[in-house]
């Protein structure tokens, strides 16, 4: 078992006894519960010493919820908030990107950008890792290459690994092997006093991939300090509660996303709004047994194709109906960040330039994604 936020650092072993044992750890049960289904089901004893071992060595791991968690977690939340930068670990780590943009240079080699009829005002590229995600990086970026620099990017991300179901925020700015790139904290703070804090838990960004990958490429494109940024991971509006967030706390994400643009629309700054979106993960590795035969392929670009129509004639509601039917089934992953940039923008109509999907054959999985222009 391991944190797949990252906080802990700590991997667990368990047995299958103690694994019954922890789901059973959900705050409604006490220990005297917890012992008696143990007897019950197990016919075993469950002295107290051992389960309080057992609460113990979760709690030293930071993997129990409770107030040692959150002292935990407010110390991190500080150490990050005082160093004032968000330094990029996924596409440095694979050692992939360097300082002389070399890798970028052979990415866009020999790819045509598509001739729009005005300046792109939105973009949605993957963010998938670069190798599996290329072709639509490529079409992306090489497409936003013909635009003037602009003064503002309002980068979407998708939050696959935070505590937050609403829209979070970080003030840190972004280092990357090309440089730092500064946050607008006067629109950060004009969006925050609209929208309410939206740093709460702000170290749902540490370890969040999807938007420090779009950073990289604009800093490729336009230099790391001819723009400032304002980092924003959506949340998934695809469940019970729709745009509001499902623990009650935060900005309902409709609402934070017609806000956004009214903020744009009065700002007289140059300002791009990035979706750094994939689509449809399907396979083994997410639970599908049906292989990844060409008939299943086709379903699932028609599938990605219908609710990509509804993005490209600016359809949010339409959108989020479409990714929803049957409880997105291709699990969709950034609907949220979809769905905000096209609220955000709703004069604008986009443009398809290319749609990929990453198979691989080994492991029997498929992730999907898309290059947009909106102008």
């Amino acid at each position: 078992m391991r944190d797949r936020s990252g906080l802990s650092d700590v991997g667990l072993t368990l047995s299958e006894a103690a694994l019954h044992v922890m789901v059973l750890m959900d705050g409604a049960n006490t220990c005297e519960n917890i012992r008696q289904w143990f007897s019950t089901s197990c016919g075993q004893t469950l002295s107290m010493d051992t389960l309080q071992s057992m609460l113990e060595h979760l709690e030293q791991a930071h993997l129990l919820e409770g107030p040692g968690f959150e002292e935990f977690y407010r110390s991190r939340l500080e150490e990050y908030r005082s160093a004032g930068v968000r330094d990029m670990p996924h596409a440095a780590a694979v050692g992939i990107v360097d300082d002389s943009g070399d890798f970028f240079d052979r990415m866009l080699a020999g790819v045509e950008p598509v001739t729009l009829p005005s300046s792109i005002r939105g973009l949605v590229a993957p963010h998938l890792d670069y190798q599996r995600g290329r072709p639509c990086y490529a079409a992306a970026y090489a497409t936003l290459r013909q635009r003037t620099a602009p003064d503002r990017v309002i980068i979407l991300g998708t939050n696959h690994f935070g505590r937050s179901t609403s829209v979070v925020a970080t003030a840190g700015d972004f280092s990357t092997p090309l440089g730092t790139t500064r946050i607008d904290m006067a629109f950060l703070e004009r969006l925050e006093a609209r929208c309410g804090n939206l740093r709460t838990y702000e170290l749902d960004h540490v370890r969040e991939h999807s938007i420090e990958l779009q950073v990289v490429w604009i800093q490729y494109l336009f230099g790391t300090d001819s723009f400032e940024i304002v980092p924003l991971l959506c949340s998934d509006p695809c469940g019970p509660t729709g745009t509001a967030p499902c623990d009650g706390n935060g900005v309902d994400l409709r609402s934070f996303a017609e806000n956004l643009g009214e903020l744009i629309d009065d700002d007289r700054r140059d300002t791009l709004i990035v979706a750094g979106a994939d689509l449809s993960h399907v396979g083994a590795q997410f639970g599908d047994e049906r292989g990844l035969d060409d008939g299943f392929l086709d379903e699932v670009r028609q599938r990605d194709r219908r609710a990509l129509r509804e993005i490209e004639v600016n359809a949010p509601a339409a959108f989020l109906s479409c990714v929803a039917e049957g409880g997105n089934t291709t699990r969709i992953c950034s609907a949220g960040c979809l769905f905000a940039l096209s609220t955000a923008l709703p004069r604008a109509t986009g443009t398809i330039m290319r749609y990929h999907q990453a198979v691989d054959e080994p492991t029997q999985t498929c992730v999907t994604c898309a290059a947009v222009a909106f102008t």
